[in-house]
This record gives C-alpha cells, sequence and structure tokens, in this order.
C-alpha cells in the first residue's frame, strides 16, 4: 500500500510541473507578442497614417457620401483640419443618422449672403467636391430633397438649432432644423484636430476651392501594395458558372450569360490592373438621385478593400469614387478615381482599379513643399492654363511605384487641376502642353472608357473672362441668410453674378451673432 500510494503522488507531481511549465511558455509568449517594445513603432505610425478609426465597415451607401474636406475658425483664423485618430467626414455622416431633422426650405439668398455664411465663425463646414442631394445624404425622400449642395454648415454651439447646406453653384443656401440631438461631440472633435492648413478660397468657374497663401508641406506616405485575382472580381460579379473568351483587342473576357461581361487586364509589365464590369439591361431612365445610389449599390458589390473610398464627382452619367488618405484623394493614374460608374439606357458600366492599400510603412518623415495657389496659377498660365478654364483645383495624392519592389509605392502630394472635363496632376499638364499645346483645348470628360485608353473628345472654348472671387466682408449676423424663405423665383440670378477680380475669399470674419434657437 505504501509504494501504491508513493506512485501516484510522484506521478500527480509530475503533471502539476509539466502543468506549471505550459503555463509560463503560454504566458511568456503572449507576453512577447503584445509588448509594446516590437510592436509600438508600427502600431503608432500605421495608426497616424491609415486612420485606424476609418470603421471601415460601415459599409451602407451613405457612407460612401462622406465630405471630402473639413473647415474651422479658430482665433478667427480659418483652417482645413485633419484628423489622424479620427475619420472626421465619416464622423459626420455617423452623427447625422443620430439627429431627428426637420423639412428642407430654400433661404433667400445673394452670393454676398453666400459670402458671409462661408466667412461664419460659428460654424464648421464640410465640403463636397461635387453636388449632392438631400436624398442621397440622409438616405429618405421629403419635400424638396432632389436640392443639390456642396457644403454643410453644422453650428459650434449645440443651442443653435440649424443645418445649414450651401451649393457654390448659384449661390444657394438651404436649411434644416435639428428637432432632437446634437453636434456637440462632433464639434469638439474637429476644433481638437492638430492636422491643419491655414486657407481661404478662391471662385472659380462655379465652385469655391482652397486658396493655400502660404507653402504647404505635406506628408509622403509609403504603403505596401496588393492585387485580388481576376477570379475574386469574376465570382462576385458573375457568379460561380462564368465563361472565359479572348476579345478583338487581346484582352480576357468572362462572361455569365449574355447580360454580364468583365474584362480584366493584360498579364505582364502592361499589366494596369484595370477592370471594366459591365451589366447589359434594359432600364428605365434614371434621375440623378437613382445614378447615385445605385453606382454606389455597384460599388459595394465590387468587395474592394477600400480604405476610405467616397464620392469624388458625377459627370454626365457617369458616378466617381476615389480613395482618401489622410484627408486626401488618390488618383489612379493621375487622370481617374479608384472607380467609375456609367448609368446608360441600356447598361450599366463600372471601370475599376484593383489595387489595394495593405500595409502602411512607419512614416519616415519625409514631406513635400506645395506651392502656394498663387504659384500655381502662375504656373498653369505659363503652359497656357488660363483661371477661367480651370474648372477645379485639389491637393491629391500621386502614386509613384517603387524601382527595386513592385508590391511598394509611395504616395507624393501634388496639385491636381480640371480642364476641360479632365482631371491631371500639375506635372501631367506640363507634359500635355509639351506633346501637343491642342490637346489642352480638347480635355475629355473621365468615363469608363479611359480604362481602355480611349476617349469622347470634347470641344470646350475657354471663357475670356476671369473667374470671380470675392473679398469677404464680415459676417455681422445669421438674419441676411436665415430671415425669409424664397421661392426659386428668388433664388435670382444675382447669386450668380461673376466679377473679373481674381483674389482669395477672405478669412478674416468677425463673430456673427448667436443663431436660431
Amino acid at each position: 500500500m505504501k509504494f501504491k500510494f508513493k506512485f501516484k503522488f510522484n506521478d500527480f507531481l509530475l503533471h502539476l510541473a509539466t502543468l506549471t511549465v505550459i503555463l509560463i511558455s503560454i504566458g511568456l509568449w503572449v507576453t512577447v507578442m503584445t509588448s509594446d517594445q516590437r510592436f509600438s513603432r508600427i502600431s503608432n505610425e500605421s495608426s497616424s497614417q491609415s486612420s485606424a478609426s476609418l470603421s471601415t465597415h460601415y459599409r451602407n451607401v451613405q457612407s460612401f457620401y462622406a465630405p471630402g474636406q473639413t473647415y474651422v475658425f479658430q482665433n478667427g483664423v480659418r483652417y482645413q483640419v485633419h484628423d489622424a485618430k479620427r475619420n472626421l467626414p465619416l464622423k459626420f455622416v455617423q452623427y447625422l443618422e443620430k439627429v431627428k431633422l426637420g423639412t428642407i426650405e430654400k433661404m433667400s439668398t445673394t452670393a454676398s449672403d453666400y459670402e458671409r455664411l462661408l466667412a461664419d465663425q460659428n460654424y464648421i463646414m464640410f465640403a463636397y467636391p461635387d453636388q449632392i442631394n438631400f436624398t442621397v445624404l440622409l438616405g429618405k425622400k421629403q419635400a424638396n430633397s432632389s436640392l443639390q449642395f456642396n457644403r454643410v454648415f453644422v453650428p459650434v454651439k449645440s443651442k443653435t438649432r440649424y443645418l445649414y447646406f450651401g451649393n457654390d453653384k448659384g449661390s444657394r443656401v438651404y436649411r434644416v432644423k435639428i428637432k432632437s440631438g446634437s453636434f456637440r461631440q462632433l464639434a469638439k472633435y474637429v476644433k481638437s484636430a492638430q492636422d491643419r492648413q491655414e486657407v481661404s478660397f478662391l471662385h472659380l468657374k462655379k465652385l469655391y476651392v482652397p486658396f493655400y497663401a502660404k507653402e504647404i508641406k505635406a506628408k509622403e506616405y509609403s504603403y505596401l501594395i496588393s492585387y485580388q485575382s481576376s477570379s475574386y472580381y469574376a465570382s462576385r460579379l458573375l457568379g460561380s458558372s462564368y465563361r472565359k473568351s479572348v476579345a478583338k483587342n487581346g484582352r480576357t473576357v468572362y462572361t455569365a450569360g449574355y447580360s454580364k461581361r468583365l474584362q480584366i487586364p493584360k498579364e505582364g509589365k502592361s499589366n494596369d490592373h484595370q477592370y471594366l464590369y459591365q451589366n447589359y439591361l434594359t432600364s428605365q431612365e434614371r434621375t440623378a438621385t437613382q445614378e447615385m445610389l445605385e453606382s454606389a449599390a455597384y460599388v459595394k458589390q465590387l468587395g474592394l478593400a477600400e480604405q476610405d473610398l467616397r464620392f469624388f464627382e458625377s459627370s454626365g452619367k457617369t458616378v466617381s469614387y476615389i480613395n482618401y488618405i489622410e484627408g486626401y484623394p488618390i488618383f489612379a493614374n493621375d487622370a481617374l478615381a479608384q472607380t467609375q460608374v456609367t448609368m446608360g439606357t441600356e447598361s450599366v458600366s463600372v471601370a475599376f482599379s484593383s489595387m489595394n492599400l495593405q500595409i502602411p510603412i512607419p512614416y519616415d518623415g519625409h514631406v513635400k513643399t506645395l506651392p502656394k495657389t498663387a504659384t500655381l496659377l502662375k504656373e498653369l498660365n505659363s503652359i497656357g492654363i488660363k483661371e477661367s478654364e480651370i474648372e477645379k483645383i485639389t491637393i491629391g495624392y500621386h502614386i509613384q511605384a517603387d524601382k527595386k519592389r513592385s508590391d511598394l509605392i509611395t504616395l507624393v502630394p501634388t496639385y491636381f487641376i480640371k480642364v476641360g472635363g479632365s482631371w491631371n496632376s500639375l506635372a501631367g499638364w506640363k507634359k500635355i502642353k509639351a506633346e501637343n499645346t491642342d490637346q489642352l483645348m480638347e480635355g475629355s470628360s473621365p468615363s469608363s472608357s479611359s480604362y481602355l485608353s480611349s476617349s469622347n473628345e470634347s470641344s470646350s472654348e475657354a471663357n475670356s473672362s476671369a473667374s470671380s472671387s470675392v473679398s469677404q466682408a464680415p459676417a455681422s449676423s445669421q438674419e441676411a441668410y436665415s430671415s425669409s424663405r424664397s421661392q426659386p423665383a428668388a433664388e435670382s440670378s444675382s447669386s450668380s453674378s461673376s466679377s473679373s477680380s481674381s483674389s482669395a475669399v477672405s478669412a478674416s470674419s468677425a463673430s456673427s451673432k448667436e443663431g436660431e434657437k
């Protein structure tokens, strides 16, 4: 009995020792894998580069229609701001869903009233790169919901109970009462954003664009990239039973029945990673709202591993979406957005790039100095592009391939300019001018066919008059743009008056009186 008892006791000690060793090993492994020393540099840098709070799972249709830029006043100076920790435009859309809003009211405005609203320090401004309407943003129809705007003015003080919506085209203003809820926390987020650029506005043909009076030092970012396989997109867009063939232009085409077709890029060094999906169907004429909502649904169907894909532009029947990194858009080849959806009467065409920004490389401190806006305009004028011809200007990222690694790129900030319906970088327009000066007057509107190196040429004769930009008077009160409603007739042509002077809209505005309660 003694021997048997001793044997069991030793066996127990052996199991206990083994279990202890295993637990210690697990504890050491967890400690190593979660060590701040091992991962802090990468995690801290990547969070500041890729905006960890993007909430990319938040992919309802409205999230594709988050604004492009955010502006706020501080100590009488207007700043364009970006928060590396919070996606402020997406936060705006999320807060908008939580509040209860009233009806859409048309306001009686003139160009001077509109400029006064732009300079009102009692509001944070969210700006879209192009016009959208209320149904697209709010997700529901109501009276006046087809009216378009490209700016939203959010009150800084929670006791101000109105949101204002502005349309640069025609200097139109609308307002919606905030029945319940508040944007107070959002205002705090915007005010605390550390990444900021002092800015005023320049009035081009139909749009106010940021005007930078000083040189801008913008960061360069590097990313490891990847590409989804052709079969991935084929299965998502065509289903499991698709057929493979070769088109006359030498590109491989997948088809499903007679209605769906996916043209994939050529293999090898000439691979541009540009796809073209076409869905042939008979459809009734769509409204602008239907085009925007349906186009977002098609983009969602692609399953792109986007960082922050948003609405960028609507031109004719084509709606474009572009990736934003650190507050600025990325152009696929200096001329195209990430995705373009064209709604025809007999088909829908979706042209898209399959490039995925995979892993951000820790920021190495590289910056690029961009010239002030006045210098940019002089450079454009020197190559034959007059200010009166410019439709839009934005800072964006040019994709620079690494010379040694095919899966590594650098995002280099530069100016992008839209002329004659076409986007290109400053360097791109200089190259076009050097090769053929006539092309500057033959700019083609972006379309899905652009991915196939073919375009519809359009003649755009430049307007000889200089674009209008207005000297801003201080905003003395909200009453100038909130005192009365008007019918469409009251939104007169006086709001679209254009002067021949060319200067930035002043940002030195006095604080206006408290808003309506």
